[in-house]
């Protein structure tokens, strides 16, 4: 539920589907990519073809549903509550401009929030994140968050099954693997404790190639700050821009890696996913698709280094003998 709300009256109720007048509304989203990511399907409920959606300017490509985008940072939004700090003369007026503005940034600052209160500003604050105990996915404990506007509190089982959650990036939604199949290895995260070593991972590229006998090319992809080793270097992606990656992503036959805001995105294409997933909670946080497959350490809350090697050769075959049945 709302932190806190300064419109009087409960919010229309509605299905997505519905046919009443459209508001103009505006998102405010902080977060990471995989924390955006998951928010998605609660953009796509709310009638995303009137709203505005301000995020980090990273994963500003990813908000494609939304009428249009600006980068948060550059909004000033954040500088609201801070004594002394001059605002962006349009900034109050901007925020005036919308029917209705919904913000996952600002929940945990009561400074912020009661300068919106005295302007009088059409908003309402969400926490960003549930909490660790929390009984459901993050995606569905968004829209769970907002269900009062759009009457859902899980994402519908249409959106669960192959491909299904393609839409949330539309200008991706025709690509598909090309005719050489190519497997993408993302050996990096967030948290050291989520990724499987490196040299595992090595070891396992080294085995796909014996086992599909060089039909399968390798691609090694990391980010513009992640260090892979040397030799692995010189032909690796490296993309600073989400929309190319997800584009190059989306012609993919398989992705590896850990639990990451990558592999989030991989899910989300409908690309096949062996996802190598420790620390955190799977119920809550693994990536959705019904291409995703989980390997888990032995015990809760286990760091992925706990992951034996045999157990991701084992699903990355399983992937490969159908994939190499289809191109034969």
């Amino acid at each position: 539920m709302p932190a806190s709300g300064f419109i009087a009256g409960s919010p229309e109720l509605r299905h997505p589907l519905s046919q009443r007048p459209a508001m103009r509304r505006l998102f405010i989203r902080p977060g990471a990519i995989g924390d955006c990511l998951c928010w998605l399907p609660t953009l796509a409920a709310m009638r995303p073809e009137t709203a505005e959606v301000w995020a980090p300017g990273p994963v500003l490509p990813l908000m494609e549903l939304a009428s249009s985008r600006r980068n948060l940072a550059s909004t000033g939004f954040s500088l609201l509550g801070i004594p002394g700090v001059r605002l962006p003369f349009d900034l109050v007026e901007s925020l005036r401009g919308f029917d209705e503005i919904l913000s996952w940034h600002g929940a945990n600052r009561p400074e912020l929030r009661e300068e919106c209160e005295s302007l009088r500003l059409p908003i309402r604050f969400f926490e960003p994140l549930p909490q660790r105990d929390s009984a459901c996915h993050v995606s569905d404990w968004f829209l769970r968050q907002t269900s009062a506007w759009h009457g859902l509190d899980a994402e519908p089982a249409a959106w669960r099954g192959e491909g299904g959650r393609r839409f949330l990036l539309p200008s991706l939604d025709g690509n598909r693997p090309g005719k050489e199949p190519r497997v993408v290895i993302h050996p990096f995260s967030g948290s050291a404790r989520k990724n499987w070593p490196i040299e595992r991972y090595r070891r396992l590229a080294r085995s796909i190639d014996t086992f599909t006998r060089g039909e399968v090319s390798i691609q090694w992809c990391a980010g513009p700050e992640d260090a892979l080793p040397k030799d692995l270097t010189h032909d690796a992606w490296r993309f600073g821009d989400l929309d190319a990656l997800a584009r190059a992503l989306s012609g993919t036959a398989l992705f590896i890696g850990n639990d990451s805001g990558i592999t989030h995105l991989a899910a989300i294409l409908g690309v096949p996913c062996i996802v190598f997933f420790g620390p955190e909670s799977p119920h809550m946080w693994s990536p959705r698709g019904a291409r995703v497959q989980l390997v888990g350490p032995a015990g809760d809350g286990a760091p992925a280094s706990e992951i034996p090697y045999e157990q991701g050769e084992t699903a990355a075959f399983s992937v490969l003998r159908d994939l190499i049945g289809k191109c034969q």
